[in-house]
């Protein structure tokens, strides 16, 4: 474990119109609380509201997304899908005047674009196919139906994107978002991407495609093979993850095939940090959110190979939403346990949920027994979020600062423990969300994460 000292920061993820209209905002807080940077995010445009010059718009693969409304419907008040790179049209003064406030004060800027994990519902010619070629499942929409992670024609234009970026606004760095498969909760987005595309970018890096797939497909078909007997026999023995797939007959084949899928996305980052680092300067940051460690892996996140192109380590939330660092397993469940029900006649949802409490390490936590439990009911969120970020600091090199994901808006004494977590293994900071509004908790995270 590297002994490296890092940079502390505390970086406000913040809603970039909002900001750019009360940028006194910006040093109260640096004041208060000790913020050292803000990655700002339009809720229209899903950037931090870049403008695209001529060039590049005209090779944009998106630009003709007002004319998918069909498939877009929230495009018809003027909100874009969020997709990899940078869309033309839209107005970029709120975010100079937001620059330049920030440069006033000395708060750093990080740019914010999407990448892959969503987008191909509306450009269903990019989406990721599974590895018989299919569509991914509608079913799982709400976790992403993702885009292709190994199309040129996409990852030639988000490169191009951030180069103009970073020469354009003269940021200091990049937060990317999407930078990952579906959420693992998209169960068929666990077979993805298999398209022709990513067959040849695995097999340029070494890996027998065709192996893989025939071996996966064999692994399957053992699941669906399940009864109820053996199953219960599974939860019974209290397996952990890698050892339920070698007892359902896997022989290396969904490891491979999951390394496979995130050394794809990790050699992608590495290009873009080369290239924003070539026209920018090597001081320019460059990294992204990852999902947390539980579940890191299945969502196309290989921390050892993230770190290679990386230069730090966040999260989207410390709860809720698709990459909420306290809800992302209980998600999964919600999806999981249903499709074991479906597979194996006779399991109950109990006897789903026990198994995968158990397989992702949850099982000693009071968690919902139940679906319509675990979506209405009140969950152990900072118990989950301290137990991701030990195992964020356990598991990773410590060449790069880690900065997990606060949200900071709040109960109170929850914030207390989100922040207390980060601060006692040892983290370098944290991504927040702030109600600003909220004195007792800006105390708090000056208080714990002030620096």
């Amino acid at each position: 474990m590297s002994d490296k000292k890092h940079p502390h920061r505390l970086i406000w993820f913040c809603q970039m119109e909002s900001v750019a209209e009360k940028p006194e905002l910006l040093l109260r807080l640096k004041e208060e609380i000790g913020l050292t940077t803000i990655m700002p995010e339009s809720h229209v445009c899903h950037t931090s509201g870049f403008a695209a010059s001529r060039e590049l718009a005209h090779n944009g693969p998106f630009e003709d997304w007002k004319s998918r409304l069909d498939l877009w419907p929230r495009g018809k008040d003027g909100t874009y899908p969020p997709v990899a790179g940078i869309v033309s049209g839209f107005d970029d003064a709120p975010l100079l005047k937001l620059i330049e406030a920030c440069k006033q004060v000395g708060i750093e800027v990080w740019g914010h674009i999407g990448l892959w994990s969503y987008g191909g519902n509306v450009f269903p010619e990019y989406a990721m196919r599974d590895i018989e070629g299919n569509h991914l499942d509608e079913r799982y929409k709400q976790w992403g139906i993702g885009l292709c992670p190994s199309r040129k024609e996409i990852n030639e234009w988000t490169k191009d994107g951030l180069v103009e970026a970073v020469k354009r606004y003269g940021i200091d760095g990049f937060c990317v978002d999407h930078a990952r498969y579906p959420a693992p909760a998209n169960l068929s987005a666990l077979f993805a991407c298999g398209c022709d595309n990513c067959r040849e970018e695995a097999e340029s890096q070494g890996f027998a495609f065709e192996s893989l797939k025939k071996g996966l497909l064999r692994w399957r078909e053992s699941v669906r093979g399940l009864t109820r007997e053996r199953l219960r026999a599974i939860v019974d023995a209290q397996p952990g993850f890698w050892d339920f797939l070698r007892w359902l007959g896997d022989d290396g084949v969904v490891l491979e095939w999951l390394e496979c899928r995130a050394l794809l996305l990790a050699g992608q980052m590495e290009e873009f940090a080369r290239a924003v680092k070539e026209a920018g300067g090597e001081d320019k940051v460059f990294g992204s959110d990852v999902f947390p460690p539980s579940i890191a892996l299945l969502g196309g996140h290989l921390y050892d190979a993230w770190e290679r192109g990386a230069d730090y380590l966040t999260g989207g939330s410390s709860f809720g939403g698709v990459v909420g660092w306290a809800t992302t397993v209980t998600n999964l469940a919600t999806e999981w346990a249903p499709a074991l029900c479906r597979t194996v006649e006779g399991v109950t949802e109990e006897e789903a949920l026990r198994l995968i409490y158990r397989l992702f390490g949850y099982d000693d936590l009071d968690l919902p027994m139940s679906v319509e439990g675990i979506q209405n009911g009140a969950l152990p969120l900072d118990e989950i979020f301290a137990r991701e970020v030990a195992r964020l600091k356990a598991g990773t090199s410590g060449n790069v600062p880690l900065y997990p994901p606060v949200s900071a808006g709040g109960d109170p004494e929850r914030v207390r423990r989100l922040c207390r977590a980060v601060a006692d293994n040892g983290c370098d900071g944290a991504m927040v969300g702030l109600d600003v509004s909220k004195g007792e908790n800006l105390k708090i995270v000056r208080e714990i994460l002030g620096g």
